[in-house]
């Protein structure tokens, strides 16, 4: 179980590094004080979006936020999620040859599901792999997006959320000064 908590820099000296520029953050919070939603600005070319599900406080999602895990086979399971085990699934999983091409219980596939493959579970992933913003909290520190990783003891819940609209803003900014061509929703 962590939670990491990540946050826009402000600098005048430009938007690498994770920092945003001062007069962004200044006409976004005037956008979220006068409109009460977040300013965004999409890419000039838009090749993936992420999908702010409010409902679930804020949740970030790279796809729709209420896609539901696939039904699979035992093969399927272990093969997506268990690489390598396919060859020992009598030792490791009691299974017979004959039952790899029964249905995979449910608990199993969500649980490796959300790890991996769900909407909030691949907005974490792709989240954690880009330069957004420092893990630190300091002066000129705003907005903030908070990773989960497992929200209490046995529960495997991965995902991030932004703490509020202005957070929202900053995300879509400094995904367009990374030029990722990703989109910022609100669904």
């Amino acid at each position: 179980m962590s939670f990491t908590r990540r946050q826009f820099l402000l600098s005048t000296v430009g938007a690498a590094g994770g920092f945003i520029l001062p007069s962004f953050y200044a006409r976004a919070l005037e956008f979220v004080d006068q409109f009460e939603e977040p300013l965004l600005e999409p890419p000039k070319r838009v090749v993936d979006e992420l999908i702010i599900c409010q409902e679930f406080e804020g949740e970030l999602n790279l796809g729709d936020p209420r896609e539901q895990p696939p039904d699979m086979t035992w093969r399927e399971y272990l093969t997506r999620y268990h690489p390598g085990s396919l060859d020992e699934f009598e030792f490791h999983w009691e299974l017979e040859e004959a039952q790899l091409d029964d249905a995979a219980p449910w608990d199993k596939v969500i649980d490796s599901w959300g790890q991996f493959d769900s909407p909030a579970a691949r907005a974490y992933h792709l989240v954690e792999s880009l330069d957004l913003g420092p893990d630190l909290i300091g002066p000129k520190a705003v907005g903030g997006l908070i990773s989960i990783d497992g929200s209490c003891p046995g529960v495997d819940y991965l995902g991030v959320r932004a703490e509020d609209d202005i957070s929202i803003s900053l995300l879509q900014q400094r995904l367009n000064d990374l030029k990722t061509g990703i989109k910022v929703s609100l669904g």
